[in-house]
């Protein structure tokens, strides 16, 4: 009896693994609390245009702080007219990576799509004088369970919840303190080398 009991176990183990929990993927309640366009010119509005920008859902284990590490799980297009700013895509259910029940890092990146910066992925769009880019702080949320109704909120004023307007901006991207320092290692070895020679 006990063995039969642990296969049992076993066997409904990999559908728990799978099961994939629920958040709730849109901002149309709060249009100016998410995201807004900046030119560099002091013209800050939020962003419009039906389909001309992404908004993505990125994905970590609790407590993940670095931004590579997160993995894009999905992504809505945003409204126009009164709604502009606004993006929906609600509930979402069966996320992969989203555990039911269990804490997880998110971060919410939002690029241009058309005029220029047609890709899929926010690290893939271009900046330039007609593509925009930004993202969010890194928030955490749990993971709801669609059988029971619940879902996990990403936007709002509550522990963890992404809350302040984020700007995406036009330019070149700055390069992060790392790479700046990797790149003046590599020109002091040249300089080295050429030295010795």
């Amino acid at each position: 009896m006990k063995k039969l009991i642990v296969l049992l176990a076993l066997m409904g183990l990999p559908a728990g693994l799978l099961a994939q929990g629920t958040l709730v993927f849109q901002n149309a309640t709060s249009p100016d609390t998410t995201f807004q366009t900046n030119n560099g010119a002091g013209n800050i509005g939020r962003i419009d245009g039906a389909n001309q920008f992404l908004v993505g859902l990125y994905t970590a284990p609790a407590g993940t702080t670095d931004e590579s590490a997160f993995i894009l799980r999905i992504t809505a297009t945003n409204r126009t007219g009164n709604f502009r700013g606004t993006f929906v895509n609600s509930p979402v259910t069966g996320i992969t990576g989203v555990p039911i029940g269990q804490q997880i890092a998110f971060q919410v990146r939002a690029w241009s799509f058309a005029n220029g910066g047609a890709s899929d992925v926010f690290e893939n769009a271009p900046l330039s004088s007609t593509v925009y880019k930004g993202k969010t702080a890194i928030g955490f949320v749990t993971g709801g369970d669609p059988a029971g109704g619940t879902a996990g909120v990403l936007f709002g004023s509550s522990a963890g919840q992404i809350g302040v307007p984020t700007q995406l901006t036009l330019g070149t991207v700055v390069p992060e303190p790392s790479s700046i320092a990797l790149g003046l290692l590599g020109l002091g070895a040249v300089a080295l080398f050429r030295r010795r020679k």
